[in-house]
């Protein structure tokens, strides 16, 4: 490696939609270069419910966004740090090939046929909810359907990581253990008596290791499929919600300091002291998840976020092709009713947005009340759709976690696209906003923890 280049830390994030790597220089503290891409992986022509993604067009994605990055960058990574989308799994045979899709967080098959019901019933674990991956092991081994051949499950950076690093098996962190269920978050640890009572053979189980820690080198063939240096070390991925937190908290308190990443869903995760005694929810909408450096998260995840904001554009252009209108293209819709919603009040609109339910209770629908003979014009039901999409998320963390913070930082697409959106944020919540002047939390987040890495 030339001396005179600097050593950069590659960050990796297999999100819902794309994915994501970065170079960050931790000497300098500053992010060198970013580079995203839709993957495109969901795989049409599934029953209603069913969310699976195409892993060979997620590590296409991959291939593309490292090739972006000159070859002088790519040679002076020094480590790997990788995340992605949390609760969703992929079954592989023994040389890490998939056997199955990736079924993703959004699948909600175990709904189907009280099944999610009666494995709550059976295994006494309520809260593991549709699309987690021990659910849709559970749903996959009860109706025969893990393939012959299948030696293990992943998350999908789980997956990369192994693939890297020519694992035997898979290996996970205990951040992304926890958002399958059936994990014991008192002993950072697999909870062995309700994988068998959900009928999942302990076999699959990737191996779970401390958060921070390296789970091997790059190999010669994974460096040159996905363009990295060979013999580099390649931290054990974690999940996207605490590897965006981390990135999001840089130089804050994280005591008093509120997280908030608004992109298609959107999460408020409050970083508890060391001291705080996990008391598992039941019931909540919202858990308690592992976080860097041995503490807890609570956090707080919600289906509408971006999301919800983005099902009003989306309406208002098929109501305008109903009506044979030519309607504005989607970003100028976004302009539009953004500034409408900038100059109203809301006028006594109130607009709860769960129009695609929550993770706690998938059957719970949106609604618009408060509408009076002159009040329902564009902009107030904009304004109101935004103040419900931050009212729902800061409603679902208890007072316990509120108190004493001083801060809400805040990152995401839909929090940076959308001034209405901040406005509601400082006015729900009573407190300043600041906006992470980053991209790519989640890649950046990992990047910087595998800086720390400990080897």
């Amino acid at each position: 490696m030339n001396a005179t280049h600097p050593v950069y830390d590659l960050g990796i994030d297999i999100g819902t939609s794309k994915v994501a790597a970065v170079l960050w220089d931790a000497a300098a503290g500053r992010l060198v270069a970013a580079h995203s891409m839709e993957h495109r992986a969901a795989v049409a022509g599934l029953p209603a419910g069913r969310a699976e993604q195409d892993v060979a067009r997620i590590w296409a994605a991959v291939r593309t966004a490292m090739a972006r990055f000159s070859a002088a960058d790519r040679a002076a990574v020094r480590r790997i740090g990788v995340t992605g989308q949390m609760h969703g799994v992929v079954v592989v045979d023994q040389q890490l090939a998939p056997v199955t899709n990736l079924v993703t967080w959004q699948d909600q098959r175990c709904l189907e046929d009280g099944f999610l019901a009666e494995f709550r019933d059976r295994t006494g674990d309520a809260s593991v909810h549709t699309g987690f991956g021990g659910a849709t092991l559970a749903w996959l081994a009860g109706h025969d359907a893990i393939p012959a051949g299948a030696a293990a499950a992943a998350t999908i950076h789980d997956l990369l990581v192994a693939q890297l690093c020519g694992l035997d098996h898979p290996a996970t962190d205990t951040t992304d253990a926890a958002s399958w269920g059936f994990y014991d978050l008192g002993k950072s640890r697999w909870c062995a008596s309700a994988w068998r009572k959900a009928g999942v053979s302990a076999k699959l189980l990737p191996r779970i290791l401390p958060c921070g820690t390296c789970a091997g080198r790059t190999g010669v063939v994974a460096a040159t499929e996905f363009g990295v240096p060979a013999n580099v070390p390649v931290m054990v991925a974690l999940g996207d919600n605490q590897a965006s937190i981390w990135a999001t908290m840089a130089g804050h308190d994280p005591e008093t300091t509120l997280a908030l990443t608004l992109g298609t869903g959107g999460q408020l995760s409050a970083v508890m002291p060391a001291a705080f005694k996990v008391r598992p929810p039941r019931g909540c909408p919202f858990e308690f998840r592992p976080f860097p450096g041995g503490r807890v998260a609570a956090v707080a995840a919600t289906l509408s976020g971006g999301g919800a904001i983005a099902w009003m554009v989306d309406t208002l252009a098929q109501w305008c092709g109903e009506l044979g209108v030519n309607a504005p293209d989607r970003d100028e819709l976004f302009e539009k009713l953004n500034r409408l919603g900038c100059e109203a009040t809301g006028d006594g609109i109130s607009v709860t947005p769960t129009f695609y339910g929550e993770r706690h209770d998938p059957a719970r629908r949106g609604a618009v009340t408060g509408i009076g003979s002159s009040n329902l014009t564009l902009g107030n039901l904009f304004r109101a759709l935004a103040g419900g999409v931050v009212q729902n998320l800061f409603g679902m963390l208890p007072p316990e976690c509120m108190r004493g913070r001083r801060l809400v930082v805040g990152s995401g697409n839909a929090v940076r696209r959308l001034p209405v959106l901040q406005e509601c944020i400082r006015e729900v919540t009573g407190l300043p906003l600041e906006l992470t002047a980053g991209r790519e939390e989640a890649a950046t987040g990992a990047a910087m923890l595998a800086g720390e890495m400990r080897e």
